[in-house]
């Protein structure tokens, strides 16, 4: 009889066993063996290098630009593009000509808007000192709507003042940043429109010319005698 239980015994131990066995190797394989590799390959991995595009939190580094450039590179004047700069362990930046206030960053733009040809340079400097700088050419097209134009230049009246006839001639323009008349009449400047006297003895041809940007220039001619215009 004894021998009978003590079989059924072993019999539950070994069931038992079979248990454990089955416990630990599903554990093994939905959990325990993974993290085993896992650790083995942290174990064996090269040690850790930051990856370049962090330079910029590397002290060791120094101070550097990252990046400087605009984005378009190229518009039509009167349009506004974006110029973007990144610098690394910098204590002060600056921009030249100066479009607004900037300091040291990853990644900042600003908006800019030249009426020719710009040149920018990017100044970084540290703590100590030391500065590094980047240059690039931001190129602006004319823009054909926006070239100098003259709307008219006539004679608006004419009288006679002590046996002299006194013209009274106007001009209008547009997009001239400067009007000129020769015979000179008036000083040049940037009216864009107005009159002036003139009391000719014989004929004389005055030329109006507008100047605007990119060196466009729009002319026109008006020839005026004592006793009034002269049609061409």
């Amino acid at each position: 009889m004894s021998n009978g239980i003590e079989v059924k015994g072993w019999r539950s131990w070994l069931q038992l066993g079979n248990v454990l066995m089955l416990c630990v190797t599903a554990w093994l394989l939905v959990d325990g063996m993974p993290n085993i590799l896992r650790w083995r390959a942290v174990r064996d991995a090269p040690p850790y290098r930051r990856p370049e595009a962090f330079d910029w939190v590397d002290p060791s580094k120094g101070v550097g630009i990252i990046s400087f450039y605009a984005y378009p590179g190229a518009i039509y004047e009167g349009d506004t593009t974006s110029v973007c700069y990144a610098v690394m362990n910098a204590k002060a930046v600056k921009i030249e000509p100066p479009s607004a206030e900037v300091w040291p960053t990853f990644n900042r733009c600003i908006e800019v808007s030249p009426g020719r040809n710009t040149t920018y340079t990017l100044t970084a400097a540290d703590a100590h000192g030391k500065t590094v700088t980047k240059s690039f050419e931001l190129i602006v097209l004319p823009e054909p709507t926006r070239a100098p134009r003259i709307h008219y230049f006539r004679v608006r009246e004419s009288k006679v003042d002590r046996g002299d006839t006194v013209h009274l001639l106007c001009f209008s323009t547009a997009n001239a940043e400067l009007v000129q008349v020769d015979p000179p009449a008036f000083p040049s400047s940037e009216v864009l429109q107005g009159c002036f006297y003139a009391v000719p003895k014989q004929p004389v041809t005055y030329t109006l010319t507008a100047t605007g940007t990119f060196g466009r220039k729009a002319v026109r001619k008006l020839t005026v005698a004592p006793d009034g215009p002269v049609a061409k």
